[in-house]
């Protein structure tokens, strides 16, 4: 049995920590979109967008495999669920696009958790840290949607030289305009966050769907009736009045 060689494990810790060290820095430079789109019967689309930056500027077969094989698993996986998946390369960066449309806010909540990460079997360091959410308050007469959580692109590594160039940003559009809003940019009927390296930031969106519900048109059905008849009342007592009134003048 040999002793161990300290220089033999220092060079091989060496080459994991160099190893780490590129992993983080091809992961580092990253661009994310989200774009939550909401109509009123609940319905809509959900788009997530990554892009990583090649090694090799202008050669997109340069990045990691570490990188590649969960982008393309994940977008398999929308596929599998009826979506769309699309690579692409815009100047230095590769990018994958998965669109999923959702029929129910619930389904559109869970799609909102779903990223690459559970198809990385490497664990590779990823900068974003999101929990979003979205819920619905449905009334007699209009219908509330919610969208809160956080998006985060802090980096607890403090490796800031490597992930300096991160960028992510969200926009969440509703079906009949904005009612409420916490931070972000209000442009018609979206609000959009955009955060930066280090940078984390609270979304809250509140947005309605005008017009009666269903049930909503049931219960006003019922109210325009009883009005009527309370109306008709009125007018019957009335007349029954006046008739009592013009017979005793007689």
């Amino acid at each position: 049995m040999h002793p161990s060689n300290p220089i033999r494990r220092a060079a091989g810790g060496g080459t994991l920590l160099l190893a780490l060290l590129v992993l983080l820095a091809l992961s580092g430079c990253m661009r994310v979109e989200r774009e939550l789109r909401l109509n009123r019967d609940g319905t809509g689309s959900y788009t997530l967008t990554l892009g990583f930056r090649e090694p090799k500027p202008g050669d997109a077969s340069s990045l990691s495999d570490n990188i590649v094989t969960p982008m393309e698993a994940f977008g398999a996986h929308v596929q599998q669920q009826g979506g769309t998946s699309r690579r692409y390369d815009d100047q230095t960066y590769v990018y994958w696009t998965f669109t999923r449309s959702f029929t129910s806010i619930a389904q559109a909540d869970t799609l909102l958790q779903d990223d690459p990460r559970a198809y990385d079997q490497n664990h590779a360091p990823l900068l974003f840290h999101d929990t979003l959410h979205v819920s619905v308050q449905s009334g007699p007469f209009a219908t509330t949607f919610h969208v809160t959580g956080v998006i985060s692109l802090v980096d607890a590594a403090g490796n800031a030289t490597n992930w300096q160039d991160a960028m992510e940003s969200v926009t969440i559009t509703m079906p009949d305009g904005i009612s409420a809003h916490k931070g972000g940019a209000h442009q018609g009927n979206s609000v959009n966050y955009t955060i930066h390296y280090n940078e984390a930031v609270t979304v809250d969106v509140t947005g309605g769907a005008g017009g009666a519900t269903g049930a909503g048109l049931a219960v006003l059905a019922v109210a325009l009736a009883g009005v009527a008849l309370a109306l008709a009342g009125l007018g019957l007592w009335l007349v029954r009045g006046a008739v009592r009134k013009r017979a005793r003048v007689l």
